[in-house]
């Protein structure tokens, strides 16, 4: 007994230690073609556009709301600055945005409820791939 003690303790704390190093969020990653996902992302998403960080705040102890001023949009007619929700970590599947940094944004909801995370195509906004198929389906839109 004496000797499966120490086992026990060692083995309880090794889970412990693991449990709190596993993510909360995580993401399945689509092994389809980039213009496969660009448009299932953008079919999908309420909004897609390409703006300016210019202020992050905390909304509750999850999130934070990100004001984006709107430099060109793909999908949902955004102009001017818009506040986007997110999670406030990668824990809580929040996208790290910086103020002052420039992204395209793939967000969900409704007009004055968007929203985004890390599992989403949002990424800084040189993307020049997304941007060329983002263009054909805005062009492909306009004719419909």
């Amino acid at each position: 007994m004496k000797k499966i003690l120490p086992v026990l303790s060692i083995v309880f704390l090794f889970f412990f230690a693991a449990a709190e190093k596993s993510p909360a969020c995580s993401c399945v990653m689509s092994q389809a073609p980039l213009k496969t996902q660009v448009k299932a992302a953008f079919d999908d998403a309420a909004a897609v556009f390409s703006g300016e960080v210019v202020e992050i705040v905390p909304k509750n102890e999850y999130e934070v709301t990100v004001r984006i001023r709107v430099e060109k949009s793909w999908k949902g007619n955004q102009t001017g600055e818009i506040a986007v929700t997110t999670g406030k970590d990668s824990a809580l599947c929040g996208y790290n945005f910086e103020t002052g940094g420039r992204y395209l944004v793939y967000a969900y909801g409704t007009a004055g409820a968007l929203a985004t995370n890390n599992c989403s195509r949002t990424t800084a906004a040189n993307a020049p791939a997304d941007i060329r198929y983002l263009n054909k389906l805005k062009r492909k839109t306009k004719k419909t």
